[in-house]
């Protein structure tokens, strides 16, 4: 079930892909040729899987453990099929406590990540690069969540009913003195970052594509210290984000701006929403996000796009159907639904790192 990768991180084959097979689609289902439009960013999704959970170089943080925190994830997300994958490859093995809590909380409430949680994982055992290869295990987990919810939804499944109302308001961030802005902001690791001029060739390997394509910063030096699956989420990233067609590049930036506000990402939030703002130059829809959450857009089409974003943001499991009708009566084609499903399930896997490893400082 891995994917061939060639020199330098090119995909030569594609190959059978997880994904697929959880969400039950076969040759003839519409969704399959969905995906199969966007074959670099399904080929790149298995890649980081196979990276993480069969690592040429483990290191202090073994395979069969890496699938046990992973399978309490997914039952975590309420996700049984995914759960069920995860426990065959961690073939009974157990997990450390510290691991296992920091997982829990990642996955539940990113934005209650402090440094002092990683203090506690190097008391475990783990090094830099253990503790990177459990920050991306989260956010991968937690994007194959959303992933699958969307494909579930737009396969007319989901809950039988819709779960309730979404939440109106934006959360905060523990800091009230920090709001939400479009301000540019720095951000602050909590593990040193790698040294660039000492970095092993195939970190520097991995570093060649940074994410948005801009220069080397100090959250790529940081990820870099598990460059297996870095050499395969920053292109996952950029593909999601800017791929041609499809949903348009300013509704892509908007929702993951919904949910970083609703994860409390102030880095996110400012990154994304200001790109929206430059997009399309109006700021109305990002003042009443930062505002009221993701109540009261007066665009019917961002509004469904915000409720959207919103239920797969906060409760995977629970987004329908009828989720994906309001979608598609606002005008958004199923292949844009799509889109919208991996954007927001990317930064289920973004939000998750910059606010386990850092922490935005103006």
């Amino acid at each position: 079930m891995s994917a061939t990768i060639g020199a330098g991180g090119d995909i030569a084959h594609i190959a059978p892909d997880l994904i697929d097979r959880l969400a039950g689609l076969s040759d003839a289902s519409p969704l399959l040729a969905l995906r199969a439009r966007r074959a670099e960013i399904r080929t790149r999704t298995q890649a980081a899987h196979d990276a993480l959970l069969a690592p040429r170089r483990p290191g202090l943080f073994p395979a069969a453990e890496r699938a046990a925190v992973a399978e309490r994830i997914a039952a975590l997300a309420g996700n049984d099929a995914l759960a069920a994958h995860y426990r065959g490859l961690a073939v009974g093995a157990d997990a450390r406590p510290a691991l296992v809590a920091h997982a829990e909380r990642v996955t539940r409430s990113p934005r209650e990540s402090r440094p002092e949680h990683l203090r506690a994982l190097e008391a475990a055992g783990l090094d830099a690069h253990g503790i990177v290869a459990l920050s991306q295990l989260i956010a991968l987990v937690n994007y194959q969540v959303r992933l699958l919810a969307g494909l579930r939804a737009l396969a007319g499944g989901g809950a039988e009913a819709s779960s309730g109302p979404l939440p109106a308001g934006a959360p905060v961030p523990v800091d009230a003195d920090i709001g939400f802005t479009t301000d540019v902001l720095d951000w602050k690791p909590w593990l040193p970052p790698v040294v660039l001029e000492d970095a092993t060739e195939e970190q520097r390997l991995a570093l060649a594509v940074t994410p948005s394509n801009i220069a080397i910063g100090a959250y790529s030096l940081v990820l870099a210290h598990e460059p297996e699956s870095l050499l395969h989420r920053t292109p996952l990233f950029n593909g999601i984000m800017y791929a041609p067609r499809g949903l348009p590049r300013a509704e892509r930036e908007f929702a993951t701006a919904v949910e970083s506000v609703l994860n409390g990402c102030v880095y996110c939030a400012s990154v994304h929403a200001r790109r929206f703002v430059e997009l399309t130059g109006g700021r109305d829809a990002v003042d009443l996000l930062f505002a009221q959450g993701i109540s009261g857009q007066d665009d019917p089409r961002r509004q469904a796009i915000a409720q959207a974003a919103a239920r797969l943001t906060a409760t995977p499991a629970a987004l329908t159907a009828e989720d994906v009708a309001a979608l598609r009566r606002a005008g958004v084609e199923d292949g844009e639904i799509l889109d919208l499903v991996l954007a927001v399930a990317i930064f289920a896997w973004a939000n998750r790192l910059m606010l386990s490893l850092g922490e935005a400082v103006r």
